[in-house]
């Protein structure tokens, strides 16, 4: 079975914000073209809803557990976009530059992992640095045009 890892805004989103989204994709791929996901925000969703919006500091939920370290953060994350076969990547609606998922973009660049991004046409801060843009290997302005992008790259439609 095909893997497809969930990248996009954690950090200044709701959990919904967070997650919404990923329970969509996850459900639309699986259901649809038999591919399985990983996402960013499991066993961590419960533990960031006391919050509201979830920080930009890791320090301030660092103590809710194991996942939520930085060490296990960057550990896991780099795990899931290595055994990933692709990713699929939410920029929309982004108004300030998302740092983890700078990170996964690159890492899946160097692991020559293709990459569906969902972005835009103009305006997302994200689209005028000349090395996010190019690691960006597919560009689509809907998450259902990704969705069936990453579905036709890995073999699923």
């Amino acid at each position: 079975m095909s893997l497809v890892y969930l990248a996009g805004p954690i950090a200044n989103c709701t959990v919904e914000g967070a997650t919404d989204w990923r329970t969509l994709a996850t459900s639309d791929l699986f259901h649809n073209y038999g591919i399985d996901t990983r996402d960013p925000m499991r066993a961590k969703a419960e533990g960031f809803r006391k919050y509201g919006k979830i920080g930009s500091n890791f320090n301030e939920y660092s103590k809710e557990g194991t996942f939520f370290t930085s060490k296990a953060i960057m550990t896991r994350d780099f795990n899931d976009v290595k055994q990933a076969d692709a990713l699929l990547v939410n920029l929309l609606g982004v108004k300030i530059p998302s740092l983890g998922t700078v990170m996964e973009l690159a890492w899946a660049f160097a692991l020559q992992k293709p990459c569906v991004v969902c972005i835009e046409e103009s305006g997302n801060p994200h689209d005028n640095h000349p090395m996010i843009h190019e690691a960006m290997g597919f560009r689509v302005t809907t998450l259902e045009e990704g969705i069936h992008s990453v579905a036709v790259i890995l073999g699923g439609a």
